[in-house]
């Protein structure tokens, strides 16, 4: 095998360059000291602790004194392998314990209260870099929206029509002094409710999650992660939209 190819098997068992000229070093000298690794390796003697120190706590190096000598040996190459197989199979063993406690989590968040406007600023911004180029759905009051702060959410919009992401919404017949002269660059697309559907909330569908804002819930906003629920929100929308033509 090429040194190259041996270099990148032991990056791939988490060793960094440093630490791979060290313990290559130490298998060529045998068990030595910091002085001498240093000279093998050809760095400077302060620089060559913090690199074995790390090789200890990693389990590939070991240490021990002779009288005031501190001394270092490698671990044998062998025995390095056995190392990996053990921490791996540890690793094997801890996942379902891992995805069980995940599940459990999913369960327990699976709703959130948004309660500050800077916290409904960083869930906006998540949106921003997880929906790039796709697109979402909105049922809403455009009136209450734009009301929340108006300034930020006329920020929101350029932003998230940069980011090539498209809206389509449906909305309630007062909206229309709200949203004006529609604008193409912003990338959405409207159809209204009869008039008789008067509503003061807005609800963004997600893909996997729904928020609502409105001035009837304890909190400014609220986010619900729930699959069945976000299905049904997105299936009521596709059937009105279809709906309305």
């Amino acid at each position: 095998m090429k040194i190259d190819q041996k270099m990148e098997l032991l990056r791939s068992i988490g060793l960094s360059d440093p630490e791979i000229g060290a313990y290559t070093g130490l298998l060529r000298l045998g068990t030595t000291g910091a002085t001498e690794l240093a000279q093998e390796i050809q760095v400077k003697r302060t620089t060559i602790y913090p690199i074995i120190e790390n090789l200890i706590e990693k389990g590939v190096v070991s240490s021990y004194n002779r009288g005031s000598k501190k001394l270092f040996t490698p671990l044998a190459p062998t025995k390095l392998v056995s190392l990996y197989e053990r921490r791996l199979e540890s690793l094997t063993q801890l996942v379902p314990v891992l995805e069980k406690l995940q599940a459990k989590e999913a369960k327990a968040y699976g709703v959130r209260f948004i309660q500050t406007k800077r916290e409904l600023g960083e869930f906006y911004g998540e949106i921003l870099d997880e929906y790039r180029d796709k697109s979402y759905y909105i049922i809403g009051n455009a009136n209450a929206f734009i009301n929340l702060d108006p300034d930020f959410i006329l920020d929101f919009r350029k932003k998230r029509s940069l980011r090539n992401i498209r809206t389509k919404l449906l909305l309630s017949s007062d909206s229309k002094s709200a949203v004006g002269q529609e604008d193409p660059s912003l990338l959405r697309e409207f159809k209204y409710l009869p008039e008789k559907y008067q509503f003061k909330s807005t609800i963004d569908i997600y893909n996997d999650k729904i928020l609502i804002i409105g001035p009837e819930i304890k909190a400014l906003a609220v986010v619900i992660a729930i699959p069945p629920m976000v299905d049904v929100f997105r299936s009521v929308f596709e059937v009105l939209w279809e709906t309305l033509g």
